[in-house]
């Protein structure tokens, strides 16, 4: 019999509901990983969740899992604050760490993950893994093969309307009363929850960021979830300038605000002296040059359209995956896991995560100092 990844999910909420727990529980997941344990700090979340996905044991403490579980790794899937701390843990006890974005809110929280994971010669995995991404991987090689020309700058964006507007909130059972208050306070926010898959693809794409440039605050002070009135602590509404070196230049956004359906959910726009890349949500990546090399596209002066701005192409979602929400963290996910049974460094690396976490964090201070802040990490 092949062997299977003993895991470990901490962390029932939203994000879970919705795919992580879906994914797992097919056939072809279940051929990889042997499902323990399963936690959340809402006990009865935790014992329904069990039943439903078929979870070996629960648990309502995550120190008490890490003690007791017989695991290999540990998925974390909890609010963000919450993952620096249990991914130390997690880590302090032996355990290869897979950690939903943002991987911490602090480079020096960052710092300590990367450091420990290696000391400890454990895999991290920390998502969101852009570059998994097929069609990511194809705009890179397009850039360097200089089909567009020089890069002056890119656009991209992540924005959505609120967490409190989700339906799963509203559901009963195992999905009754997933609050989301956590995501006003500090260390919520749309920048660590979605602007984080622009930094990732961006910098993916370009390299490090050599510098970056805000405008930032909170657009609507107050929400209201059910009957619940929540104070928004964190910002909502930010615009991160992000320079690449060479006069190459980048803008990525977050706000709480309806996105328009002509830009969509993950708009990315690239344009330089001979072209543009734009990769349109549900649509594909519009590749429009005037010097395009015939070795590398066939085309010059005209327009193409390349399928793949959704899920098509990461390693692993297939069949139903691919109706299940969620699929890119999926497949971070099985990338750990697939990384653990081949013995194999992974590319979503906690370089990567720890380096777009100091572009947030040094983002919010440019954003208060008004001055521009010079970022050291690379990956």
């Amino acid at each position: 019999m092949a062997r299977k990844v003993k895991v470990a999910l901490a962390g029932l909420g939203s994000v879970s509901q919705r795919g992580i727990l879906p994914h797992l529980s097919q056939d072809d997941a279940r051929q990889k990983m042997d499902l323990v344990a399963c936690c959340d700090v809402v006990a009865e979340r935790a014992k329904e969740t069990a039943a439903v996905f078929g979870w070996q044991q629960w648990y309502a403490d995550y120190d008490e899992m890490l003690a007791k579980a017989d695991v290999e790794a540990v998925l974390i899937a909890t609010p963000i604050p919450f993952h620096y701390e249990q991914a130390v843990k997690a880590l302090n006890a032996g355990k290869h760490v897979y950690v939903q974005k943002t991987m911490t809110t602090t480079l020096a929280e960052a710092n300590e993950v990367v450091d420990l994971a290696r000391r400890k010669g454990l895999k991290l995995v920390a998502s969101p893994g852009q570059m998994l991404r097929p069609i990511n991987q194809q705009i890179r090689r397009l850039i360097r093969e200089g089909v567009i020309g020089k890069v002056y700058w890119a656009f991209s964006t992540n924005a959505g309307g609120g967490h409190e507007h989700e339906p799963l909130r509203a559901g009963e059972g195992i999905r009754e009363a997933i609050d989301p208050t956590w995501y006003y306070k500090k260390g919520g926010g749309p920048v660590y929850d979605m602007t984080v898959y622009s930094l990732h693809t961006l910098t993916g794409i370009f390299g490090p960021v050599r510098k970056v440039s805000a405008m930032s605050g909170i657009g609507l002070p107050r929400r209201t979830w059910r009957d619940k009135v929540i104070d928004v602590e964190m910002d909502d509404n930010t615009l991160l300038l992000l320079d690449f070196g060479d006069s190459t230049f980048a803008v990525a956004s977050g706000q709480n605000a309806v996105t328009s359906p002509s830009l969509g959910w993950g708009r990315l726009v690239i344009f330089g002296t001979e072209g543009s890349l734009d990769l349109i949500p549900n649509r594909g990546l519009e590749i429009t040059s005037r010097s395009a090399l015939a070795g590398t596209l066939g085309f010059s002066n005209a327009l193409l359209t390349v399928p793949g701005a959704g899920a098509e192409g990461l390693p692993g979602v297939v069949g139903a995956h691919r109706m299940i929400q969620e699929p890119h963290v999926y497949a971070d996910i099985l990338h750990l896991i697939d990384c653990l049974l081949e013995d194999r460094e992974p590319v979503v690396t906690g370089e990567h995560a720890r380096h777009v976490v100091e572009v947030i964090e040094k983002g919010y201070r440019a954003a208060a100092t008004g001055q521009a802040q010079a970022i050291e990490s690379v990956f």
